[in-house]
């Protein structure tokens, strides 16, 4: 069957217009199918207006903490551990020192790679006090933000519009078989009685 079967078919299921085999519940399948794409269409400028949202909030993040962090140069004084809990390579910490914003020396715990030697230089973020930070938000980080909160919001209400019409398609069916059992008692009485 072409494509173009399969759009009747499927048209036919949203409107089954003047049929004489349609049935109420055929009508309000159709009608609740044609309410869910509407709300899965009408969810797109939402989630795309959610998302930019999001993506202008981790904006503001960026330039909050571009301004309240700096990167500096640590040297590790010991060699930084071979294994960790994690996969990651640069998931283990090993004592540092490096120079605050203020000219001080600083010393503590940093992120390195796993078996980094002593005297290893690594890259961290620190805040105006000199204290080991979180690295910014970067622009990528904001855009996989905004997309990501975009995209969960359509796939949420698409998923709830799909939820809700595989629940009334399953009522329905219980109600035609409900009704065909009844209707197949009334006729084998019937054909008992003859």
């Amino acid at each position: 069957m072409g494509s173009d079967g399969r759009f009747t078919r499927a048209w036919r299921r949203i409107r089954p217009g003047r049929n004489p085999l349609a049935r109420s519940g055929d009508r309000w399948e159709g009608r609740l199918l044609a309410m869910i794409v509407v709300l899965v269409i009408a969810a797109v400028p939402a989630a795309v207006s959610w998302g930019g949202d999001v993506y202008a909030g981790r904006l503001d993040d960026a330039a909050r903490d571009a301004a309240a962090t700096h990167r500096v140069t640590a040297e590790l004084t010991a060699k930084a551990p071979v294994s960790a809990t994690a996969g990651h390579a640069h998931d283990v910490r090993a004592p540092a020192r490096w120079t605050a914003p203020d000219g001080g020396e600083r010393t503590g715990s940093v992120p390195a790679y796993r078996g980094a030697t002593r005297g290893t230089e690594v890259t961290i973020w620190v805040d105006h006090s000199g204290a080991v930070t979180t690295p910014p938000v970067t622009r990528t980080g904001a855009i996989v933000d905004g997309a990501s909160a975009g995209v969960a919001l359509w796939l949420l209400v698409a998923g709830a519009c799909g939820l809700g019409y595989g629940a009334f398609r399953t009522l329905l069916t219980r109600s035609r078989q409900a009704w065909w059992d009844r209707e197949w008692e009334r006729v084998s009485q019937d054909w008992a009685r003859q």
